[in-house]
């Protein structure tokens, strides 16, 4: 016990220093100068009561999101360090979170791996992280929302497994907690509002359905999500901003948001999607017979017979080919991009060209899109390559698959297996929860965080199962050991390599904004940051030709006008 308690500490430790190092060299950027200053007015933050006042004007000009709004402005005005340090913590509380939710139990505290995947798993898997999780305008936000609504949404969960298991969860004196954690869990972001009161809703009419009566606690909970969704919708600024952003786009369009919105969550997901995968094989394989060890392969007896596994040692066609191409990949990262610079060309000359889209906006934004597209294929083809490994250290060949599929269906799995179903239960709470977008006017990659946050804790539930749990670990858990290491030696390690870049950079400029208004000056020329690299995302900074950046820079320092050399 003392031993799974340090090595927790160490987890946790480790997990909020790093999260603690990228905050610290994060610059103030973007929005973050807008709320800098009290709502539309230009007055800089000076006191306690023009946070208050910038919260109602932000109320009634823009958006109902005044709990994440006013802890944003709260912590620009209390200074950079405290926000650093608190939105360390937050992330570490939704680490937390997480592996309680997976486990059904509160004792993450017995098993620092599992805690350690779960911050590995969120660190690579949640879409834009440095927009989502460190960036000071987005992490409160969502990361913000996400830890009051996960902790919300942990005592209808505790409940739900208590009653399972012919356990008493009457708690009068919840009633009153619950019902305000209820309204900062509802009073967030707009998806997750909605989700969060369906889920407690749902969740007490099912107790009441199933054991004759709910506990006050779940109803007043679910009641005070209620009201904190009617605060967060009411809002006028809502319909301000809706008309802005919105007008003209019929269902189509947002439909569309819905193809892209949940296609880049799901590019993200890649290696919990494939986690998620080998456990559901893994159900079937043990469901369909007992797996064997001889002489370096695994065998499978599947219906009378017996299906001859990888072996152990095996290289295959497809280790080679993602070898070839991840090394391919690497040395163009390293050597100035050629091959995504060769693809980008080639895809202008021959498909945007002949259709017509040659205008500025659209070839900027698609070579955008292919400065980051060999870091991001380095990424994918190392997880194939790893997930391919696994395969053949478990044993799962086509062959194999096959022959278990025949003999084991679908509902069978979820049948014989709590923790299948309540994987199966979490991405489709995932999937509804982006659904939710589809009456939203736009749908980027970020607005899925508490979605992927989802697909994690399924995927955590299934790797705490002890079927799957012994079946995989013993055979493959130095290969996932050893990629986990990998794949966070490179992004952690280009993260903060690129965000101190990023952090030196913005500081070089803002001391020149300090020397020109020093001179009597208002117009600033900055010269081009020439860095693209994002590390898959979870760096975010763009340069201040930006408009969103440049006109609330502008208003905070004082500026006419912000020259980028080079744009």
């Amino acid at each position: 016990m003392r031993t799974d308690m340090l090595r927790t500490g160490l987890v946790a430790g480790a997990v909020f220093a790093f999260l603690f190092a990228l905050n610290h060299f994060m610059p103030i950027h973007r929005d973050d100068y807008d709320y800098s200053m009290v709502w539309k007015t230009g007055v800089h933050l000076a006191s306690f009561s023009d946070v208050c006042a910038s919260g109602v004007q932000h109320y009634l000009l823009h958006g109902g999101r005044t709990v994440t709004v006013f802890c944003l402005q709260l912590f620009l005005w209390l200074g950079k360090t405290a926000f650093d340090i608190t939105n360390a913590l937050m992330f570490l509380a939704l680490v937390v979170l997480v592996t309680m939710h997976a486990r059904r139990a509160l004792d993450f505290w017995k098993h620092p791996r599992l805690l350690a995947a779960a911050a590995l798993l969120l660190w690579l898997s949640l879409p834009h992280f440095g927009e989502v999780a460190v960036w000071k305008s987005g992490s409160t936000v969502y990361l913000w929302s996400a830890v009051p609504a996960f902790f919300f949404l942990l005592p209808y969960n505790l409940a739900l497994r208590a009653l399972s298991e012919g356990r008493r969860v009457r708690r009068m004196w919840a009633v009153l907690p619950m019902f305000l954690l209820g309204i900062l869990a509802g009073w967030s972001i707009e998806n997750l509002a909605v989700t969060v009161v369906v889920t407690a809703f749902g969740a007490s009419l099912y107790v009441r359905r199933r054991y004759g009566t709910s506990p006050a606690w779940m109803i007043t909970g679910a009641l005070g999500a209620l009201t904190g969704l009617a605060g967060l919708v009411a809002a006028p600024g809502n319909y301000v901003r809706y008309d802005v952003q919105g007008a003209g786009k019929g269902i189509l369009a947002h439909i569309g948001n819905q193809f892209a919105g949940q296609g880049e969550m799901l590019l993200y997901l890649l290696p919990v999607l494939l986690l998620i995968l080998t456990a559901w094989r893994l159900y079937r394989q043990l469901s369909a017979g007992q797996p064997i060890e001889r002489h370096g392969s695994l065998l499978l007896y599947a219906g009378k017979k017996y299906v001859v596994g990888f072996s152990t040692d095996g290289i295959s066609i497809g280790t080679v080919t993602l070898v070839a191409l991840i090394s391919l990949l690497t040395l163009s990262y390293f050597t100035g991009g050629w091959v995504a610079g060769g693809i980008r060309d080639a895809i202008i000359g021959s498909v945007l060209t002949p259709l017509g889209f040659t205008k500025p906006k659209t070839i900027h934004l698609f070579t955008n899109l292919m400065n980051g597209f060999e870091e991001m294929a380095i990424y994918w083809f190392t997880v194939l390559l790893f997930y391919v490994r696994i395969k053949q250290k478990l044993g799962l060949t086509a062959a194999a698959v096959r022959a278990a599929a025949e003999c084991v269906p679908a509902r069978d799995v979820l049948r014989r297996h709590p923790a299948a179903r309540y994987a199966a239960f979490l991405m489709a709470l995932g999937i509804c929860n982006n659904l939710v977008m589809l009456a939203a006017p736009t749908f980027p990659g970020r607005a899925t965080f508490s979605s992927a946050a989802m697909f994690v804790t399924a995927a955590l539930a299934l790797l705490s199962d002890a079927p799957i749990r012994s079946a995989l670990l013993p055979r493959a858990g130095s290969v996932l050991c050893a990629g986990a290491c990998l794949l966070f030696a490179y992004t952690g390690t280009a993260a903060l390599f690129i965000t101190q870049e990023m952090h030196a950079a913005d500081a070089a400029r803002i001391a020149q904004i300090e020397e020109t208004r020093a001179r009597g000056e208002t117009v600033v020329r900055f010269p081009r940051i020439e860095r693209t690299n994002r590390a898959l995302r979870h760096v975010y900074y763009e340069d201040w030709d930006n408009s969103v950046t440049k006109e609330g820079a502008m208003e905070y320092f004082g500026l006419t006008n912000v020259v980028v050399d080079g744009k």
